[in-house]
């Protein structure tokens, strides 16, 4: 491990830091995929080091809202991004790379998503960084994977999603194929970022050294869809045709709204729902006897409770099955949500004050550490905000050569 990293500074220094107090983390990586998996390692104390090139920003600094005064903090790079540092670095230059090397070799955990081969020609290969850090964590990220016959294409959350088979998972009931309204591929690889990295700090701590890890969003998106959206590619030595939940999963009319019911799990929440509705023949239709019987015939268990919904408000219609102790919600606009009694009481949403982009909602860490609690405690960075304090802390370049660098260009 290297130095102990300091922890994000509150302002009021009533954190001590998370979980991951002590390990630092260099982030080469941008957009999604490396970012959003860092933001997590960063809320949980890693002091998380944002490298970005020169005259390169993160293209998500401008991604989505942004107001002018945020100056390179759009609404997107804020939410995945606070707790971090940021340093502007030119890694085509050799004193870049020079500066780089220095961070490499007193972090504990590099993670980048260049291209396969990038880095390499760099000269900032695994082969190299690991002989300069022995104990180094190294997670590369990609679309597609350093091999295969795709590995050398560029890939977005879209893209990885249609190879992945996520758009006829999603598919209507005229058989068009419909992407997932967010970036779930980017998003599930980040967690397996935050995942992995984790696990191979631990294999370091019991005793496996440093370790380069490979994850590809295909890789990722392909095992998170599996389990349900597979099970009848599953069995090789038997034929299965049991409806995909995709196609049984529905949300109700109301007579105000739109509401989620879910009787079939249990049989108590399918009697339940049967006697708060009034529908003894339900209880008692055969195909509906069981779990099996419930997923098989879903598509006839949705059309009975759809006429049943349209008899009551969304209000009602929640409060009778939450009294009959059945799965119920209703469905939340973007705004509901926001002000809904349980998310507002789990305290989930948070505001703060950003110092150019003003007051700004974000989402608390979802993890309760009881031992080492996590904080929202730095902003998302602006462009090379703490390059000059990273240098000097970390690598103690002084005043006169930050000037140098920067005239040339080497920093911002």
């Amino acid at each position: 491990m290297g130095e102990a990293a300091n922890s994000p500074d509150t302002g009021s220094g009533e954190w001590d830091g998370g979980p991951l107090r002590g390990i630092r983390v260099i982030d080469l990586s941008a957009v999604v995929s490396g970012p959003f998996g860092t933001s997590i390692l960063a809320d949980q104390g890693a002091d998380v080091i944002v490298v970005e090139q020169p005259g390169s920003p993160d293209i998500v600094r401008s991604a989505g809202p942004l107001v002018e005064s945020a100056q390179g903090v759009s609404a997107f790079f804020a939410a995945m991004n606070r707790n971090k540092r940021s340093i502007a670095l030119d890694l085509k230059a050799e004193e870049g790379k020079t500066l780089l090397k220095g961070l490499v070799a007193i972090a504990d955990v590099v993670v980048q998503n260049f291209r396969p081969g990038a880095l390499e020609r760099l000269g900032m290969g695994w082969d190299v960084l690991s002989e300069i850090n022995p104990q180094l964590i190294m997670c590369s990220v990609s679309g597609f994977g350093t091999d295969g016959p795709y590995s050398h294409r560029p890939a977005f959350d879209p893209i990885v999603q249609a190879v992945a088979g996520y758009p006829m998972v999603q598919v209507d009931e005229d058989g068009v194929p419909h992407l997932m309204a967010t970036i779930v591929c980017d998003k599930v690889t980040s967690l397996n970022v935050a995942q992995s990295v984790c696990a191979a700090l631990v294999g370091r701590a019991n005793g496996a050294g440093g370790q380069h890890i490979e994850l590809a969003m295909v890789d990722a998106s392909v095992h998170f869809l599996w389990p349900e959206a597979m099970w009848n590619h599953t069995y090789l030595d038997h034929e299965t045709g049991m409806p995909d939940l995709s196609t049984i999963y529905r949300l109700f009319a109301t007579a105000d709204g739109y509401a989620m019911v879910y009787p079939v799990a249990t049989e108590a929440h399918w009697q339940g729902m049967c006697s708060a509705l009034g529908r003894d023949d339900l209880a008692s239709d055969p195909r509906f006897e069981d779990l099996q019987g419930r997923v098989l015939y879903g598509s006839d268990v949705n059309d009975e409770l759809e006429r049943e919904t349209a008899k009551f408000t969304t209000a009602e219609l929640v409060a009778l099955m939450d009294k009959a102790d059945v799965p119920v919600a209703p469905v939340n606009t973007r705004d509901a949500m926001i002000v809904d009694p349980h998310i507002q009481h789990r305290g989930l949403i948070v505001e703060s004050v950003h110092p150019t982009a003003g007051r700004v909602r974000s989402v608390r860490p979802p993890a309760r550490f009881s031992a080492t609690p996590t904080a929202t405690a730095r902003p998302a960075p602006l462009f090379g905000q703490h390059t000059d304090e990273v240098l000097s802390e970390l690598l103690g370049v002084e005043v006169q050569e930050l000037s140098e660098l920067r005239a040339e260009g080497v920093i911002v």
